[in-house]
């Protein structure tokens, strides 16, 4: 049993539950996320919590459908047939083909006419990401007859499980539109059929070979939901407004590719120092004085455990099972505790995160109470690591960001509000909470583009106050590495307190946080960090 104080043996309890493997990685759309959120909806139903969903209960369930590729889907680079989910994936309906042309790293120096009716291949930090967001927009490739990203040499398993499995979506069917570029993304392999040399090699603006995709989906309804519990203030006249914390549900899994997971620990925590967002380059691969690293750590965890154990299973226990327990554990103290807000607080567990914001997106579409009475929102997205040794993400310029006692990654927070920013500034400083904010990553222009691929997005693009609470990225980011024994619990358990008390000084607030601009907000705007 957990207690109604935040505690690391609490977030222990929860994660070693939520991630576990019998979860099997939590994927959008699939019972096992359904497991997950049922277990979500068992731990705030015993809290005594308030329903928030449909109909009276704790899930807002979406219209969403499964998409699966069709068999008869094809792709080919340079005149060489490809294979789907080994060599490139799609997301959408479409018929195309087209001279490949270099874009670049973010395809900025391409300009519109170089690209008419081509195939734009662009390298980016995040191309090797879950979902491929990131700072690209394909409105910036009208007029292209595709645009391709250049994932690493395994394609990410959300990726291929969008491609090759039925993924839910929003939105299904419709083919591509004559102005819209068809997306896929590939491997270096497959760019290199195209440019005849590794994508390194190659100049923006170089033109390749041809590539041709006819890509067709099948769809198919699949139950998704949000978890959505309210606490109700104890103030008459601000009950009626909401503070809302949440995190998302899901994770990216499992593949069929069962391998060794200590091997896999080792050659992560060697080449991909931020995990998928890694792109070791080919002579790195090549380095034997890290292959010597990788045996090395092999050999020290053979004397620890001798079998081998093979896994794989993305259990996600960072991304997002720390931020999902962190909820947990904060609307326990809420509910337990002695300590009740003025203002009502609205927990949420979002689903579809992985597959691009969905469950976000739609419950600030569909909200389940008035949306312009959530004053401020809280986003936790992986906040269970920031060790010393943890790569937790880069500077703008590219430099390397490390982790370390008290720290934590601050996105967003006076984006919208000076005055929450400070909040939250305070509340660490008055709280003696010890955190050192990390605001590097919340740059303006940085190519991580952060603020616009979490949750909190959808919440900021309505003009809603948000911030974001990140440990940040590791070498087992989107791994089937991350697992709870490798979660820091005390770290964890003081964002839960800081969490705690934003919460509360938001929620008893004389007034509603004050926006520095007023609306009208325009929704549909792309986002720019």
């Amino acid at each position: 049993m957990t207690t109604p104080a935040i505690t690391a043996g609490d977030l222990m309890t929860r994660l070693y539950v939520y991630a576990d493997d019998s979860m099997m990685g939590r994927r959008f759309g699939t019972e096992d996320n359904i497991r997950a959120t049922s277990y979500i909806e068992r731990e705030v139903r015993r809290l005594g919590l308030r329903p928030g969903g449909d109909n009276g209960t704790f899930f807002q369930n979406l219209t969403t459908y499964g998409r699966s590729i069709d068999p008869a889907s094809t792709a080919s680079a340079g005149g060489t047939a490809l294979v789907i989910g080994k060599d490139f994936t799609g997301t959408q309906i479409g018929n195309r083909s087209g001279t490949a042309i270099y874009g670049g790293m973010r395809g900025d120096s391409v300009m519109p006419e170089q690209i008419k009716g081509k195939v734009v291949v662009v390298t980016t930090p995040l191309a090797s990401g879950a979902a491929g967001r990131g700072p690209i927009s394909p409105a910036l490739y009208s007029g292209a007859a595709a645009l391709v990203l250049v994932g690493p040499a395994m394609l990410p398993p959300a990726r291929v499980n969008a491609t090759v499995t039925a993924t839910p979506n929003t939105l299904v069917g419709a083919p591509v539109a004559e102005t819209s570029p068809l997306q896929l993304t590939i491997t270096p392999r497959v760019a290199e059929l195209l440019f005849g040399k590794p994508i390194e090699q190659v100049t923006k603006g170089t033109e390749g070979g041809v590539l041709a995709a006819n890509i067709n989906f099948t769809a198919a309804p699949v139950p998704t939901r949000n978890v959505v519990a309210i606490l109700p203030g104890t103030d008459p006249k601000l009950k009626s407004q909401y503070v809302l914390i949440g995190a998302h549900n899901d994770h990216v899994g499992y593949n069929n590719r069962p391998a060794d997971h200590d091997s896999l620990k080792a050659f992560a925590e060697v080449f991909l120092i931020q995990g998928a967002d890694s792109r070791p380059s080919p002579d790195a691969l090549k380095d034997p004085v890290k292959w010597a690293m990788v045996n090395g750590k092999i050999a020290a965890a053979r004397r620890i455990r001798t079998e081998s154990r093979a896994d794989s299973i993305y259990n996600g226990a960072d991304d997002d099972g720390s931020g999902s327990v962190t909820v947990l554990e904060v609307a326990e103290a809420f509910a337990k505790g002695t300590i009740k807000p003025k203002r009502s607080v609205i927990f949420i567990w979002q689903t579809g995160e992985e597959s691009g914001m969905i469950g976000s997106g739609y419950f600030v579409d569909h909200p389940t109470v008035p949306r312009d009475s959530i004053v401020a929102a809280v986003n936790m997205d992986m906040v269970g690591r920031g060790f010393p040794s943890d790569v937790t993400g880069s500077t703008k310029a590219g430099g390397l960001i490390y982790g370390g006692p008290g720290y934590l990654q601050l996105v967003g927070s006076r984006r919208l509000s000076k005055e929450y920013g400070d909040l939250v500034e305070t509340v660490n400083k008055e709280g003696k909470h010890g955190f050192t904010f990390d605001y590097e990553i919340d740059a303006d222009g940085h190519p991580q583009n952060i603020y616009c691929r979490s949750d909190h997005w959808s919440y900021a693009k309505y003009g809603i106050p948000v911030v974001f609470f990140t440990t940040g990225g590791h070498s087992d980011y989107h791994q089937v590495t991350d697992e709870p024994q490798y979660i820091n619990y005390g770290h964890m358990a003081d964002v839960a307190k800081l969490s705690f008390d934003l919460v509360l000084r938001a929620a008893n607030l004389d007034h509603r946080v004050k926006l520095d601009k007023e609306g009208p907000f325009n929704p549909k705007a792309r986002c720019q960090q």
